[in-house]
């Protein structure tokens, strides 16, 4: 049974490994391309993090939409992109994460249908 969770453990951590150098490699790749750069890097900011967010931090981004879409509903309140901008980066507890991520995000839950505030906050797309 040890050895079975050793020979886990080992395995992971070489998956782990190599996800991590393709994530890098990636990078690489498209800050090669200046075309694609700033395009497929924000998207690939906004897959890392959201894969990278602990189940909390998820929750606590759903409770900031919720919370942006009842002061929308009940008291006619708009954020602009920067002061979401702003109050996400507090939420997750970043010092850094672009602008285009917060649009990404707005943009993936205005699609969903769960965030129609995110309809009225402008941006350009």
């Amino acid at each position: 049974m040890d050895k079975q969770f050793e020979e886990m453990q080992t395995r992971m951590f070489e998956l782990e490994s190599q996800v991590e150098m393709l994530q890098s490699l990636l990078l690489r790749v498209i800050e090669q391309d200046s075309t694609l750069h700033n395009q497929l890097k924000t998207e690939l900011e906004y897959v890392l993090l959201k894969h990278d967010l602990p189940i909390e931090k998820r929750h606590d981004v759903s409770f900031f939409l919720i919370r942006l879409e009842k002061a929308y509903k009940f008291e006619n309140k708009i954020p602009t992109l920067i002061s979401f901008h702003e109050e996400l980066k507090q939420v997750l507890e970043l010092e850094e994460l672009s602008e285009e991520v917060s649009i990404r995000l707005i943009q993936e839950y205005v699609r969903r249908g769960i965030f129609t505030v995110g309809n009225m906050i402008k941006y350009e797309k």
